[in-house]
Formats: C-alpha cells, structure tokens, sequence
C-alpha cells in the first residue's frame, strides 16, 4: 500500500544512520530488507492517517522504533562471543559478538537524539517506556534457562519486547495527532493485540521450519509454542528428559520424531492464540468512533499475517 510511505520510512532509516561508522550501513540494510512485512511502520503510518496527513515527525517515530528493535535483536543472548546469533548476511559477524552491544547502543543513543531534537515531550517518554519495557522483557528471558519458563511468563516476555513497540507507535502516533484519552486507550490496545499476534505468527514460523527451529532452540530464543508443549502437552518424565535435551552442554539434537510431535501437539493451538489476538484487537476498532478505521482493520487478516515475513 503506497499510502503506508513505507519506502519514506526506509529512506528515513537510512538518512539518520549515515555511512560513516562502521557496520551501521550493514545494520540500515539489514532494516530496510523488503522481504520483511514492515508492520510496525504500517501501524504507525495509519494510527496517524486517522488524524490527519503524515509527515516527517511520524516517519522519523517509524523510523526509530525500528532503530530500537534492531537494537533489542544486538543485545539479545550475547552469551558466547564470536558467534554470530543467526545466519543473517552480511551481518552475520556482528550478531551475538561484542560489537553487537556497542551497535545496540550506538542505536538508541541516535533514536533519542532524534526523539530530543523533536521536542516532544510525551513521544520521548512514550519511546522511553518502550525502551524500559523490552529491557525488563530481556531480563525476565535471561533470568532463567528457556526451557523452564512457563507459557505465561513466555506470553509476559512477548508483551514486554515485542508488543510494547506496536504500542508505542500507536500511542505516538496519538500524540502526533492531538487524540482524545478514550482514542489513545483503544489504539494502544488494539497495537497491543496486533503486536501478540505478530510475535505468535514469528514462533508459528519457527515451528513449521525444522532448521529454523533448531536453530531458534541453540540460541536459546524463546518460543510460545515449545513452552506450551513442556509445561502443558507433555508428561512430566518426557517434558524433563526433553529440557536435558535442550541443555547447552548436550550435544546430542533430539530426533525428528520429537519436531513432529511438537508441530502436532502445538500447531492448532498457535492458530487459535493468534486468531484471539486479532480477534481482540479488532474489538477495539468497534468501539473507535469519529474515525474511518477501515485501514487499520485490514491489518488483522490472518492470511496477511501468515504470508508475510517478520524479523524475529
């Protein structure tokens, strides 16, 4: 969709970050790749669009909620140095090293410059949380090996690092526009949904890519669907002998009967959460009045979710 100024965001992407240190022209490459579905410029641009013409102020908030995703993904498990995190070129020799974390600073230094120059006050503090938000959502992934979270606390973490940036754009995006309390509540809420079901459809990708997935279990990436099936699906002798499996020490990858029976036992269950998600976000449309949230709503088709691409 033309109007979504997707490519305006792109080139905004790049405008900010420059050439002139090293790896970032890597980094706003790897940001601008078109084989992924943009959603969260998409939601911001047309949170926006409810209030008015968008202009540079919500390409630049774009922008920088992109920089601060980019950022968690550098900060992410750097637990063994030298080790790229994914095979992700041409960055892959800065994924999972030390110059990830200068990176990841490096990123949301220049978003609050950016954020700070605007003068905003409430679209820095709305960023600010954000940023608290995916830092707390981090933590809580460390704090404990991943095969011990249970599928509440995997939900918790998701809110926290993926759907605390769908909010933020929405309630920027409010902000911008000069919105109503009762506005603000119903699109923060409706991001909130659209953003569960975005980090429910990465995990549903995940399970359906056996390499993708066992690659996502040596990072020790934290999936719904495999917390659902330890804690909820399996019984308690074959969910502990499976958590011995995962173990970082355990070199031994676990056969394909055990991918099979996780895609099998978790598979129609991921379907259901995401389609409540939607499904909640789209509660929210109903009660918008005085705005044409036509647009919005064509965010929540299930199919559009499950054909597009999302970085991780």
């Amino acid at each position: 969709n033309s109007k979504d100024r997707i490519s305006d965001v792109h080139q905004t992407i790049l405008d900010h970050l420059g050439d002139s240190i090293p790896f970032v022209p890597q980094i706003a490459e790897h940001l601008v790749e078109t084989r992924y579905d943009p959603l969260r410029s998409r939601l911001i641009i047309r949170c926006a669009s409810l209030f008015g013409e968008t202009d540079s102020t919500i390409l630049d908030i774009a922008g920088i909620l992109e920089y601060l995703h980019a950022a968690s993904l550098l900060h992410r498990r750097v637990r063994k140095p030298g080790e790229s995190r994914r095979k992700l070129k041409p960055i892959e020799d800065i994924w999972g090293n030390e110059a990830s974390v200068l990176l990841g600073d490096y990123l949301l230094s220049r978003s609050f410059e950016i954020l700070s120059d605007k003068g905003n006050l409430d679209i820095l503090d709305t960023v600010s949380d954000a940023t608290q938000k995916i830092a707390l959502g981090q933590i809580l992934e460390i704090s404990q090996p991943f095969p011990s979270l249970e599928p509440v606390e995997c939900l918790q973490i998701m809110e926290l690092k993926t759907a605390s940036l769908f909010e933020a754009g929405a309630l920027c995006a409010a902000c911008w526009g000069g919105a109503s309390d009762e506005t603000v509540e119903i699109l923060r809420n409706f991001a909130k949904h659209l953003g569960m079901a975005s980090a429910l459809v990465t995990d549903l990708k995940a399970l359906s890519d056996r390499e993708i997935l066992s690659r996502a279990l040596r990072d020790e990436k934290l999936l719904y669907p495999v917390s659902h099936w330890l804690h909820d699906t399996l019984p308690p002798k074959d969910s502990e002998r499976i958590k011995k499996s995962m173990d970082p020490s355990c070199r031994t990858e676990p056969g394909s009967e055990i991918w099979r029976d996780l895609k099998e036992s978790t598979g129609n269950m991921m379907h259901t959460k995401i389609e409540e998600q939607l499904s909640l976000a789209g509660r929210q449309l109903e009660v918008l009045t005085g705005h044409d949230s036509s647009a919005l709503k064509q965010l929540l088709s299930f199919d559009n979710h499950i054909d597009s691409g999302h970085p991780s």
